[in-house]
């Protein structure tokens, strides 16, 4: 008899923090999509887009004493470190179009210690975002612009004085986006990365040796495309002998919709004999995110309005940008015709104008043959006409 778990769907915003709020379990995660050893994973501190979340912990913990002194009792100390330690995610709050309740969409990030390719030990900033829909590209390019302007301390050892010194430094990031779409059509991969590659315009060699200049500005990007998870499916047999490609299908598959169980999207079903030990975590986490919040499947169905909401707004642009598409191209058409149309009046004036001078000329002709046989000299026709001696005799063909 096959054994079932029946689990959150880990595609919903709510869920997938609970998921990642885990830090083994964010560590299971972000190793396999990295394919790097992770020595040590902190959430990242916090940024301007989360001065309103750190400006409020500390109104409650204002809130908190203040209200500790009025009855005489001192600060809760296990109190006020629950809210403390609550996970520093960085927040969109979106207000849902009918209730007006905040739709909390989440990014997190993570500053990670790993081991690189050759064996040694790096700091890197993960920046970690996943949409169910497609969104506005840019805002995924505004939020990375900004991240290269965050900072970190980091002990380092003075050159000079050879004496350990605490910095400032930025550090090299790496964006991962798990989309519940896909982006491209061409190769129909279930992953993409996108790796730097530094090369000489002159000497055409490349830069294989780390250059901390050039680390730090960009780490490659990672891009989960779950839409094409069916396709490698069906491939699986080509790489099960290939441990790294077999667990990040693995992983993924926790992922796969079509899991959806009894119609729900709000819960995904798991063959748990299929599932590797490695990622038992992952599904006993995601089994708790309901028992541990009351609200989830309210917040789950806030969240399929909001985005029955996004999807409308995206259908109706797409209306009228078909609409507009062919009016542009009923316009280029039109325009064409007129280009034809003045072809045509052009060709038809030249004709015009050609007929005029032939008739203008046998006018003329017919006039000096007139003058000629009426006694008039070539000479006095010359002057009246304005017209010379040679082109009369051309006329009266005497060459």
């Amino acid at each position: 008899m096959k054994n079932y778990d029946i689990v959150p769907n880990p595609i919903y915003d709510n869920v997938f923090k609970y998921l990642l709020e885990d830090n083994e379990s964010a560590r299971i995660i972000l190793s396999v999509l990295l394919d790097r050893e992770i020595i040590k994973l902190d959430y990242a501190t916090v940024d301007y887009t989360e001065k309103k979340t750190e400006i409020e912990k500390n109104k409650k913990k204002e809130d908190f004493e203040t209200k500790a002194k009025q009855q005489k009792l001192s600060s809760n100390k296990s109190e006020w470190k629950l809210i403390d330690t609550t996970l520093e995610l960085q927040k969109t709050k979106i207000k849902h179009p009918n209730t007006g309740t905040d739709i909390a969409r989440g990014h997190l990030d993570f500053i990670a210690t790993v081991k690189n390719s050759l064996g040694k030990e790096e700091l890197i900033m993960i920046e970690l975002q996943k949409e169910n829909e497609p969104d506005d590209i840019y805002r995924f390019k505004r939020y990375i612009a900004n991240k290269f302007t965050t900072k970190t301390e980091r002990t380092v050892i003075n050159n000079s004085t050879k004496v350990p010194e605490t910095k400032l430094i930025s550090l090299p990031i790496l964006p991962i986006f798990i989309l519940n779409f896909k982006i491209e059509n061409d190769i129909k991969d279930l992953i993409l990365h996108t790796n730097h590659i530094t090369k000489g315009l002159y000497t055409n060699k490349d830069l294989e040796k780390p250059n901390e200049f050039i680390d730090n500005l960009t780490y490659g990007i990672i891009i989960v495309q779950l839409a094409h998870i069916k396709l490698i499916k069906k491939t699986k047999s080509l790489f099960e002998s290939n441990q790294r490609l077999m667990d990040t299908f693995s992983l993924l598959s926790l992922f796969d919709q079509s899991l959806i169980f009894n119609n729900n999207p709000h819960r995904l079903r798991y063959d748990s004999d299929k599932i590797p030990k490695k990622f038992n975590r992952l599904v006993r986490r995601l089994k708790s995110a309901a028992l541990e919040n009351p609200d989830l499947e309210e917040q789950m169905h806030a969240e399929d309005e909001f985005l029955q909401t996004l999807k409308n707004k995206y259908r109706t642009i797409n209306v009228l940008t078909e609409k507009l598409d062919n009016t542009n191209k009923k316009l280029d058409n039109t325009n064409k015709k007129l280009d034809n149309t003045n072809k045509k009046l052009d060709s038809t004036n030249k004709k015009l104008d050609t007929e005029k001078l032939k008739r203008i000329k046998a006018e003329q002709n017919n006039k000096i043959l007139k003058m000629i046989l009426n006694g008039t000299s070539k000479e006095d026709i010359s002057q009246k006409l304005n017209i010379t001696l040679t082109e009369i005799q051309k006329i009266l063909g005497i060459d």
